[in-house]
């Protein structure tokens, strides 16, 4: 991995491959001996070597100060609440000397300011979209086609297993009806970044076209979309 070219930070691998493979969908490079920027996960932000919105935060001023002027972006979970996830990001760019919004832009905030003498410009996206709470999982079924009947068949059957005896954290339902929904699948269980490849999941939604314009915004790219 070149240490010199800008970096995108997600809290996992899930996020990592999932952008990837998206925007290797729209025309970007995304080989790894070949591309003009780096992808990093949390875990490579603290000492327990461990994946965490946690970590990612914590981890913005290092990565920021590091980046000596190169672009830097973030992309959290919203989860919850999109308002207090929002409070704890903007607290950590204030350290570093960034002035910030009250609330994130719907298109996906990037901000500029000099850290240490130097003009240093910062990007983050709070999935699904900027707006509404969520996660990685919700910006993904949004990219399932309109209408898809499976799709509202694994919602249906999510809401069953919820009520019968579910195992799982009642705030991942999204998790759950998206896996669900993989599963059905010509290949079923594909992991996230696989099954945009394979073109179960689109790469033309308005959201997805949102946050690839953003991360071009970012990194000063051209467009080139590709199917």
């Amino acid at each position: 991995m070149n240490p010199n070219l800008p970096l995108l930070y997600v809290e996992g691998r899930d996020d990592k491959w999932a952008i990837l493979n998206l925007l290797q969908r729209h025309g970007v490079d995304c080989v790894e001996q070949t591309r003009s920027f780096n992808v990093n996960t949390s875990e490579g932000l603290n000492d327990e070597k461990t994946e965490s919105v946690e970590a990612l935060l914590e981890g913005m001023d290092f990565a920021i100060r590091q980046s000596r002027g190169r672009p830097t972006g973030f992309v959290f979970d919203a989860d919850q609440n999109l308002s207090s996830r929002w409070h704890s990001i903007v607290e950590h760019l204030k350290k570093t000397g960034f002035e910030c919004p009250t609330s994130p832009v719907a298109s996906g905030t990037v901000l500029t300011a000099n850290i240490q003498g130097v003009s240093t410009t910062v990007g983050v996206w709070l999935m699904p979209n900027n707006a509404d709470k969520g996660m990685l999982e919700d910006f993904l079924t949004d990219l399932v086609k309109e209408g898809d009947q499976l799709l509202a068949h694994a919602r249906t059957a999510t809401d069953e297993a919820i009520r019968i005896d579910r195992q799982f954290p009642i705030v991942q339902r999204s998790k759950a009806v998206i896996h669900t929904w993989l599963a059905w699948q010509e290949k079923p269980g594909l992991p996230f970044g696989t099954a945009i490849t394979a073109h179960y999941l689109s790469h033309d939604t308005p959201t997805a076209l949102a946050f690839v314009n953003w991360f071009r915004k970012l990194f000063g790219m051209k467009a080139s979309v590709v199917s």
